[in-house]
């Protein structure tokens, strides 16, 4: 009987020794899909799996305006995955509740902490660091670069040329034709992403100091009145079209029908597959609103993080550790189109190819000219009240300031939550 035991355990040994260890990644991108963002995900994790052959990703998919709320959730409850991405403009609020890991021991040991290219809400009051992006964008204007080229107006030099080329691409192009593209559905991020850099732009506040609303004031306001005019004055800008969200707008530009949608940088390569034959693309920040030059650009990007409950965390920043490399963001810049978080990978991509062309002068342009603004705990409540008053503003329903002065009720009852 002991001879048989012994046989078997000798048997179960090979077994044992090769046990497959699980990371549970959470995230918004599909691995299995067709766009260039999946498959840039799943070439990172074939190669990492083919590196650590007894390690096993398991991605759980997340809509990309939920992940961090479920994540948030999870922490709550105690059943958090190894590694999970987060959204660099709602990450603070993770950060604040002690869900995450800090990663600078982590960060200290590659002896290359200054090669990171780090976004500040994921930066603790204790200046730790508790989650490192694994690509940045700017937001700015995918526009029809052969439409421009057609108008014979040029590149717009600020946002009332911009509506001047657009409506003239509208005339070239027909009445199915969208001039400008901006979704301010208050449930996604438009709100903050294009209203506020406008109004930061000429000087504008948002916020108290004490973190109450200031929305009142006459940068607002103007900014508000373009936002009105795109629909109901200058009719560049469907009202239907504003009231829905980027992904919707992003169906009519895939159909080569809008002139300047607004969105990421990220998404460049991917229209560029999808727009017809023929329609060029490409990316551009956006125009100061009177005078020629760039507003301060918002810069984003998705931070990977490892729970403080992460049952592998030392196995997670393995993952995390190889996704950030150099190697792995130049990759990510031809695949993707992302811009590189890494300085040393940065410098190393190409200039002159089509598909990276885009990245060096962005790259500069946000070394320079990045928006400089402290976001609260609770984005989400800055942009679901904002983005109420930019739809009521649209459609005719309120004028700027009282819009706004309903805002600032709103902001301030969701703001602690």
């Amino acid at each position: 009987m002991r001879r048989i035991l012994l046989a078997a355990m000798l048997c179960l040994l090979p077994v044992l020794a090769h046990a497959e260890k699980s990371l549970e990644l959470w995230t918004f991108i599909d691995p299995a899909g067709d766009s260039p963002r999946s498959k840039a995900l799943a070439q990172i994790i074939s190669a990492f799996e083919q590196q650590n052959p007894d390690v096993k990703i398991k991605p759980t998919i997340f809509a990309w305006n939920q992940i961090n709320l479920a994540f948030m959730k999870a922490a709550q409850a105690g059943k958090v995955p190894d590694v999970t991405m987060l959204n660099s403009g709602r990450i603070q609020r993770v950060v604040a509740a002690n869900f995450l890991k800090p990663l600078d021991d982590y960060l200290d040991k590659t002896g290359q902490r200054s090669d990171y290219i780090l976004m500040p809400n994921a930066i603790g009051a204790d200046k730790k660091i508790y989650g490192v992006p694994y690509e940045v964008r700017a937001l700015g204007f995918l526009y029809r670069s052969d439409l421009v080229e057609k108008t014979g107006m040029g590149k717009p030099r600020n946002l009332t040329e911009l509506v001047a080329s657009a409506k003239k691409m509208q005339e070239l192009q027909g009445p199915t034709f969208v001039g400008v593209g901006i979704g301010f559905d208050p449930k996604q991020d438009s709100a903050e992403k294009f209203y506020i850099p406008a109004v930061v732009a000429l000087g504008g506040k948002l916020l108290k100091p004490d973190g109450s609303a200031d929305f009142v004031s006459p940068q607002a306001i103007r900014v508000m009145n373009y936002i009105h005019d795109l629909v109901q004055k200058d009719k560049v800008m469907p009202l239907d079209v504003g009231l829905t969200g980027p992904d919707q707008v992003r169906t009519l530009d895939e159909a080569g029908r809008v002139g300047y949608y607004f969105q990421g940088s990220h998404w460049l390569l991917t229209l560029r597959g999808k727009i017809p034959q023929g329609a060029k693309m490409d990316f551009m920040p956006v125009p100061l609103l009177d005078s020629d030059g760039v507003q301060p650009v918002f810069v984003e990007g998705w931070n990977l993080g490892i729970p403080a409950a992460a049952k592998e965390p030392d196995l997670a920043w393995k993952l995390v550790s190889y996704w950030t490399s150099p190697d792995v963001q130049i990759m990510q810049a031809k695949v993707a189109g992302y811009l590189p978080m890494r300085k040393s990978a940065a410098a190393k991509v190409d200039p002159n190819a089509p598909d990276t062309a885009h990245i060096k002068p962005l790259l500069e342009v946000i070394g320079s000219n990045a928006m400089n603004f402290k976001w609260p705990l609770n984005t989400d409540a800055l942009q679901e009240s904002l983005g109420v008053a930019i739809t009521n503003v649209m459609a005719d329903k309120q004028k700027p300031e009282e819009a706004l002065r309903e805002a600032e009720k709103s902001y301030n009852s969701m703001r602690a939550y």
